[in-house]
């Protein structure tokens, strides 16, 4: 299958999905996750990552800004698996970044040379980390470049 996208693909942040969820429609955070639901932008995902975003919108306090249910929560999760590449990781590059938690995101763009779309973008620039064919953005630079 030939990929039709005009975009090189994202590592959606959890921090970007729970902004989208949330529904205002002039976000940039929904508008990106709209391209992905979409199939505009193409997103990867791996199993960490996933496990995180069901974590994540679980979380009362987060459910309480969504308002989704839980089957909601897990209905747009597997949307969001059936539209996305899923890459399986046979190693792991642990580039140590301040939240240990967020290593799942850039280990992924290396695999993928995607880009990794955040709004916490200076979580992720460390100059010990290098670029190895992946980049970080903030959805308005990602929309930006690629809307």
């Amino acid at each position: 299958m030939e990929d039709v996208y005009q975009s090189p693909p994202i590592v959606m942040d959890t921090n970007v999905l729970v902004a989208g969820v949330c529904r205002h429609e002039s976000s940039l955070a929904y508008q990106l996750l709209l391209g992905v639901l979409e199939q505009t932008f193409p997103m990867i995902l791996t199993e960490p990552i996933v496990l995180e975003y069901l974590d994540v919108l679980a979380r009362p306090r987060v459910r309480a800004l969504t308002g989704l249910t839980r089957r909601q929560e897990k209905e747009l999760v597997n949307d969001l698996i059936s539209l996305s590449r899923q890459v399986q990781l046979r190693f792991s590059w642990r580039p140590n970044l301040r939240d240990e938690g967020d290593n799942k995101f850039v280990e992924a763009a290396i695999h993928a040379a995607a880009i990794i779309v955040t709004y916490n973008v200076n979580d992720f620039r460390l100059p010990e980390l290098g670029h190895h064919g992946w980049t970080v953005m903030t959805p308005q630079e990602f929309l930006a470049r690629y809307s």
